[in-house]
């Protein structure tokens, strides 16, 4: 494929001729997201997040995510290892159904049979079943509707409180409401921070299903493998099979400490934003080891806070509420019939209010002093909160007293 005459990195070439141009933009879509950093520095992902705000935050939702993956890898040891078989009874095959009446009605006919005579249905059947089991529908879109909650509030707490150390923040954090109608009822929150909630509630109840349903699809797809070769007539090692197993699920893991990582800070950063009056100078962080070349490029750099309805807003001096890249790209050229050109600068990534990619730990620094929009009930929760527990942050001596708004 040429390139009109633009020099491939150093001879790695790629032959996309035989794809579709849809194919050859998500290749290439792919390979400029790539993390990997200069000198081939990676991003330690398991690191907790540079800033005091949302470190907390982070690591409990990754550890609650964690726990429900575990006890799924758990339960699908023990089957496999024949721990859980009864016998004695034989029931007929039940349909499957997410209500704890349906999946007990499974528990005992799959208990009924032991390991060596499931057949694939009976292996897809029990996925089904662990994966209803310890991530219901219900408790994981309650898991999202907690992380967004907090994670926009904390926005608004750095708008509040300047230099804010990791002993205030995971006060606060703690004390933070569970859900959307709490936290209009503690804070009555402006329309605009409603809607961004309703959004991010939203996007992060859409991603934790998503890893529902591939955690459902990827265990299957292992297992079912591996039981063609049994039916077929081969012996697959068993050590195989657990090899396969225990690396899908360190990438469940990393999918779900993406999540968190990811979605907390695309909702904190679009917080803060929220909660500054317009004309406030903020500044790009990305002061984390593997940051992309992108994310280092946009390091330091400062944005004028403008409202969303701002006509004519400028996409490279200035930031506001919902500013993504939805519909942009990281990388520098498109597919056009058989050739690649350059893209246009409207086509390409920006800066956003939240995060820029996956794993992105992009935050904000307000270089202005404090000015918080008028919400003047949250100054109050958190004043409030400050006084009533004077001695939790006495390591944190930059927990200073709340701007209230004027």
């Amino acid at each position: 494929m040429q390139s009109d005459g633009l020099p491939l990195n150093k001879g790695l070439y790629f032959n996309l001729g035989g794809l579709s141009c849809d194919c050859t933009e998500e290749v290439i879509e792919v390979m400029a997201k790539a993390l990997s950093g200069e000198n081939g520095e990676k991003p330690d992902i398991w690191a907790q997040h540079e800033s005091p705000y949302v470190k907390s935050l982070i690591e409990l939702f990754s550890s609650r995510g964690l726990l429900r993956l575990d006890k799924v890898k758990e339960q699908l040891d023990a089957w496999m290892a024949n721990k859980n078989f009864v016998g004695g009874k034989t029931f007929s095959k039940p349909r499957f159904g997410p209500t704890p009446h349906e999946l007990n009605l499974v528990e005992l006919y799959l208990e009924a049979i032991p390991a060596e005579k499931f057949g694939i249905d009976d292996w897809a059947l029990l996925i089904d079943y662990l994966v209803a089991k310890y991530m219901p529908d219900g408790s994981l879109a309650t898991e999202a509707e907690w992380l967004a909650v907090r994670s926009v509030f904390m926005g608004k707490v750095q708008a509040n409180i300047a230099n804010l150390g990791a002993a205030g923040a995971d006060m606060v954090v703690a004390a933070m409401p569970n859900t959307t109608g709490a936290a209009e009822e503690a804070f009555k929150p402006s329309d605009l921070i409603k809607n961004i909630l309703a959004y991010e509630r939203a996007r992060c109840a859409d991603n934790v299903q998503a890893l529902a349903d591939s955690t459902r699809h990827r265990l299957k797809t292992v297992i079912m493998a591996h039981e063609q070769q049994r039916m077929l007539g081969a012996t697959p090692p068993k050590e195989a099979l657990q090899s396969t197993l225990f690396d899908t699920f360190a990438d469940l893991n990393r999918d779900w400490r993406r999540i968190a990582v990811t979605e907390v800070g695309d909702a904190a950063g679009n917080g803060l934003i929220a909660s500054l009056k317009a004309g406030t100078k903020v500044r790009r962080v990305e002061q984390y080891k593997g940051a992309c070349p992108f994310c280092k490029k946009i390091h330091g750099m400062v944005f004028t806070v403008v409202d969303p309805d701002k006509k004519d807003k400028d996409w490279d001096t200035e930031v506001w509420v919902g500013k993504t890249n939805i519909g942009r790209s990281g990388a520098a050229r498109k597919r056009v019939g058989d050739r690649l050109v350059e893209r246009t600068d409207e086509e390409m990534w920006k800066v956003p209010a939240g995060t820029v990619h996956p794993h992105c730990r992009g935050t904000w620094h307000v270089l202005d002093d404090a000015k918080p929009t008028d919400d003047p009930d949250f100054a109050k929760w958190l004043n409030n909160l400050f006084a009533s527990n004077p001695h939790k942050h006495d390591d944190d001596a930059a927990a200073k007293k709340v701007v209230t708004p004027s």
